[in-house]
């Protein structure tokens, strides 16, 4: 029983989590700064991982025919409204600020609830743009974790901790976007190389093995696009 709640744990947790709103009301629903703030935490205490990497988040449509044109974000409250400036890949850098946590706001878009998603991306200098450093996943999978997990029922958190996380244990297999739809991806480390598993339905995603410390965090994953 615990073995099913993890997996369906990880198939919640590897799916983009919406930011969602509608034109500034306030909502119940929506995701509150305090939950991105753990993310921002995470990425701090786990930045061993990936000590020159920056931390962005970026937004994606959750539908075709929906485009990042005239979306806005903000940090609001009912005392606090701030300003979130979007890059034009739909990518941010979330602030903190203690007004925003002492007034509980929440990330708020401009569109129609549940028409955008989000995921935070991780990136090191240096690395190719074919290419995903296997430090900067793990940290990256901190930060998707410290923000999701509240999402997840008890049981399925519990089953999931159990194991060491879905960053930290064999038993997870997070999936990850590559910029490019993929005939194959690659683990690399000097001479070292294998294939890794990369899903036919959704022929972006990879699955690198984060909880394998048979791999370093400088290994790199290398992608060889589709034609």
């Amino acid at each position: 029983m615990k073995f099913a709640l993890a997996l369906l744990a990880v198939h919640v947790f590897a799916a983009a989590s919406p930011v969602v709103e509608v034109a500034g009301i306030r909502d119940p629903e929506l995701k509150a700064y305090r939950t991105m703030v753990k993310g921002l935490d995470a990425f701090d205490r786990e930045r061993a991982h990936a000590p020159q990497a920056g931390l962005r988040f970026l937004l994606r449509p959750a539908a075709p025919g929906e485009s990042l044109e005239g979306l806005t974000l903000t940090i609001s409250g009912d005392t606090v409204s701030l300003p979130v400036a979007l890059a034009a890949d739909g990518g941010f850098v979330l602030p903190r600020s203690q007004a925003a946590l002492a007034d509980r706001a929440e990330l708020v878009l401009n569109k129609k609830r549940d028409s955008y998603r989000w995921r935070p991306d991780v990136r090191s200098p240096g690395v190719p743009a074919n290419a995903r450093r296997l430090g900067d996943l793990r940290l990256q999978c901190a930060v998707q974790w410290a923000i999701d997990r509240e999402a997840l029922t008890p049981q399925a958190r519990g089953a999931l901790e159990a194991s060491g996380g879905p960053c930290h244990s064999p038993l997870a297999h997070t999936g990850f976007e590559a910029p490019q739809p993929l005939r194959a991806a690659w683990l690399r480390e000097g001479a070292r190389r294998e294939a890794l598993p990369v899903n036919r339905q959704r022929n972006r995603r990879f699955t690198p093995p984060l909880a394998d410390g048979g791999w370093s965090d400088d290994a790199v994953v290398e992608f060889d696009y589709a034609s």
